[in-house]
């Protein structure tokens, strides 16, 4: 029979399995703690489990694997990128940010996008498919075994991949990573980055879930947005930002909103006073980072599309006006520094040279 993915299934799912496999309930909480705590890649490791439930557990499922391709570390902030190879050989990206006592894993929930950003380093290579639950926690067993010297306390899907596009999987992978005999990371210590899927918004502020949501709005004027974030177009302004009321009224909680200055594109005075008029009155805050420029592809033989674009960072001094023009206007903002630039750790980035 083909096998079950062991560590695609929720704790109550296993509870199930186990009971029909004429095992006790409490098993299931000896085997998260195995995966997801220890981290063990065989049912062998298991050995507080007697041989015969060992053995029927190899019968029944499997434990999925995930390698390196590559690696990158950042010498001026220690933000460590890794190309991940998954059992398909499909490849996906995962980021380790460490800042003083926290340390943030940035996750990816699909391999590629479908969604094109323009300014995303993801966007030029389409989408492929979704993660599995298990592929997603396999990029977080994969990061910790890997650094052991870091406690992780924060996780973000700001990957490859849009989260809400792949919901059941990073729901079932967030409950997991919230479980006490697994990951037992706090969900307000969780972060799902979206381009505005809003039924998926409307899915999540009923989970009960107190996760934070992260909205990728970048300009306050449908017709650059739609340049920059396409699926505008289907969602537009008016509709996200109702949206986001919906949803901060429901969970009564804040909702973050990431804008990437670009020069000359969203980046003036005007652009600014657009952007407070549009989230006046929201419970939220707004993340400034500057555009960080993507390395040209070298030796692809694939157009590279992003750069050609001739986007840039603005300079500081409209970086600094950009955030007072917001604060003038009550807008909560900050300015948040871009890491790894040393090692192109934008998103997709490293995949892009293996591709």
């Amino acid at each position: 029979m083909n096998k079950v993915d062991i560590k695609n299934i929720s704790k109550d799912e296993l509870i199930k399995e186990l009971v029909r496999m004429g095992e006790k309930p409490y098993r299931a909480a000896q085997i998260f703690r195995w995966l997801y705590k220890m981290g063990v890649k065989s049912f062998d490791d298991m050995t507080d489990l007697n041989k015969e439930l060992r053995e029927k557990l190899k019968e029944r499922f499997h434990i999925t694997k995930i390698t390196a391709l590559d690696s990158k570390r950042s010498l001026s902030d220690g933000t460590t990128k890794y190309l991940l190879k998954l059992e398909d050989s499909h490849t996906i990206e995962s980021v380790l940010l460490p800042e003083d006592e926290r340390t943030t894993l940035c996750l990816s929930s699909q391999v590629g996008c479908k969604f094109g950003c323009s300014f995303c380093a993801s966007a030029p290579f389409g989408f492929v498919r979704n993660l599995k639950s298990s592929e997603i926690l396999d990029e977080v067993l994969f990061l910790r075994e890997h650094n052991r010297d870091r406690a992780i306390t924060n996780i973000v899907f700001m990957g490859i991949g849009e989260p809400l596009d792949n919901y059941n999987n990073v729901i079932r992978a967030i409950r997991i990573l919230n479980d006490e005999d697994a990951f037992k990371i706090g969900a307000r210590k969780i972060t799902i980055s979206t381009c505005g899927i809003i039924p998926g918004m409307d899915k999540l502020a009923g989970e009960k879930l107190q996760i934070e949501l992260s909205v990728s709005l970048h300009s306050a004027d449908d017709k650059i947005r739609s340049t920059l974030v396409p699926i505008n177009k289907r969602y537009p302004l008016n509709d996200l930002i109702a949206a986001c009321k919906d949803y901060t009224g429901r969970t009564r909680r804040i909702i973050t909103f990431e804008y990437i200055l670009i020069k000359g594109v969203n980046a003036s005075e005007g652009d600014a006073f657009k952007l407070a008029r549009l989230l006046t009155g929201l419970m939220c805050k707004v993340n400034i980072i500057s555009y960080n420029q993507i390395s040209p592809v070298r030796n692809s033989g694939i157009s590279n599309g992003i750069r050609d674009k001739g986007y840039e960072a603005p300079a500081i001094e409209g970086v600094k006006n950009f955030i007072r023009t917001l604060k003038s206007r009550a807008i909560n903002v900050m300015l948040r520094k871009s890491k790894g630039e040393d090692i192109d750790a934008g998103c997709g980035q490293l995949r892009i040279s293996r591709l």
